[in-house]
């Protein structure tokens, strides 16, 4: 990744303002293709690890969390909390 796209600087302050409270709210502010593109991940794979966000390897999240300057505790509670949020709508439904 040669130049970082402008609107991953978006994501912490709204980490920090709660507007981003799972995993996936990032991409209310960032494409998915983009972040897709800057792993070096195909998008249909990455639609699949944000379906299944416990399939994503730690060095991924890692990225992701560098690219939105982001330290990794806070990517991981992102990622936990959407992952319960999912595991408990699939438990009870």
């Amino acid at each position: 990744m040669t130049h970082r796209d402008h609107r991953y600087s978006l994501v912490k302050p709204m980490v920090e303002a709660g507007k981003i409270e799972v995993f996936s709210d990032i991409f209310k502010f960032i494409p998915k293709t983009r972040v897709a593109n800057d792993l070096g991940k195909k998008v249909d794979r990455f639609n699949e690890l944000m379906t299944n966000v416990e399939e994503f390897i730690l060095k991924d999240l890692f990225l992701i969390a560098k690219f939105c300057e982001l330290d990794e505790e806070t990517m991981l509670r992102l990622v936990m909390k959407q992952y319960r949020d999912t595991k408990s709508r699939l438990v009870n439904p």
